[in-house]
């Protein structure tokens, strides 16, 4: 398909006007995250009350002075889990709500115009070169695809397991949200009130802190779809690699 000027112009003012539009949703997104407060939730029994900050972290857990008579020293963790799971239920309404009531957002984004190009010549020994090398990645990306995709799903679905230092709080994650706290009865048994809390705050958020590890290492172990990956980047170099462009 050979691309003139005219074609070229629409299709780069086409895509100014798909990033402007994107441009207004991130920020209706971020707009909205930075209205978010911290929230704070109780068992039913009010022995319980854990606090997930503004980013989603545990911030604080607080146990009722008489919260062995409460609950017992053995529903500890399932009431801790219990509370998690609410409160990530109520940030999420609180962002979505923040989202839907974020004003219409009319202003006029101006995008910078693309860089001067011109069209390049296809038939160039490099052009072809290029377009040979491109082609290759995708070939060997195209190997690693169901490997990777295979990793991918296992990463978003395995249950995983983290522990305190002290292996006294076993805290169990599915993906990336926590899906059970384990304690130790006999470290609950003895521990202060205080030391309770922090373990279990500290260990709820090394899990988290894992998660975030793993979807950073998305392409670990597949350098040919990391390659590939690297090579759209630069939309503009890409087509400058196969001779369309200059």
């Amino acid at each position: 398909m050979n691309l003139d000027m005219a074609d070229a112009g629409r299709l780069m003012a086409e895509l100014r006007e798909s990033a402007a539009n994107l441009q207004r949703e991130l920020r209706a997104v971020a707009t909205a995250a930075d209205e978010l407060t911290p929230v704070t939730v109780e068992d039913d029994e009010k022995a319980v009350k854990l606090t997930l900050a503004k980013n989603g972290s545990v911030e604080a857990l607080v146990l009722d002075e008489d919260w062995r008579d409460k609950i017992g020293e053995e529903s500890l963790g399932a009431s801790v889990s219990m509370c998690y799971q609410t409160a990530l239920g109520k940030r999420l309404d609180q962002m979505m709500t923040a989202v839907d009531e974020q004003p219409e957002d009319d202003t006029r984004i101006t995008t910078p115009p693309p860089a001067p190009f011109t069209l390049g010549d296809p038939t160039t020994a490099s052009a072809e070169e290029g377009r040979s090398n491109i082609l290759d990645a995708i070939h060997q990306a195209r190997d690693q695809r169901e490997a990777y995709l295979a990793k991918v799903n296992q990463k978003g679905s395995e249950a995983r397991a983290a522990v305190n230092s002290a292996k006294t709080v076993i805290v169990s994650r599915r993906g990336p949200a926590i899906t059970g706290v384990a304690l130790d009865e006999r470290w609950v048994r003895n521990a202060n009130d205080g030391m309770i809390e922090r373990e279990i705050v500290r260990a709820m958020n090394n899990v988290m802190a894992m998660s975030n590890r793993d979807q950073q290492n998305t392409y670990e172990g597949f350098p040919a779809v990391q390659r590939l990956m690297d090579m759209t980047k630069d939309p503009r170099e890409m087509l400058r690699r196969m001779g369309s462009v200059r």
